[in-house]
């Protein structure tokens, strides 16, 4: 790997993972979320300070090119962190629908106290 290229890319997830921890300390992004992310820049950071790693990577695949064994490891982190947010936000949409349906319950329940409230007030 070229070293221009070399150290670009390290300082670039360094800024990234520095990002990532900024983020989560404004609150904007949940610990849960920041280890996902944060796991993700490391290897980067790994990927770019070893690039041998990459190299014998390819060997293990039959990869001819070490970019190319690179690219499909970037490409089966990002279908892990893509399924791990469906996860997540399948789990939001459970919760939201159950909130709803729990609300409208409530409201229901509310609106027939009211009524009995009124009802008494007017026999009084």
């Amino acid at each position: 790997m070229n070293n221009i290229l070399q150290f670009i890319l390290i300082g670039i997830t360094f800024l990234f993972c520095v990002f990532i921890l900024v983020v989560t300390q404004k609150r904007k992004l949940t610990y849960k979320y920041t280890f996902l992310w944060l796991f993700f820049g490391i290897v980067t950071l790994l990927c770019a300070i070893f690039p041998n790693i990459i190299i014998e990577i390819s060997k293990i695949i039959h990869v001819v090119e070490p970019t190319n064994a690179l690219f499909l490891i970037y490409i089966f982190l990002i279908i892990v962190i893509i399924f791990y947010l469906s996860l997540a936000f399948s789990k939001l949409v459970e919760k939201v629908t159950t909130l709803i349906q729990e609300n409208a319950i409530l409201s229901a329940k509310v609106e027939q106290l009211e009524k009995k409230v009124e009802e008494k007030s007017k026999e009084s």
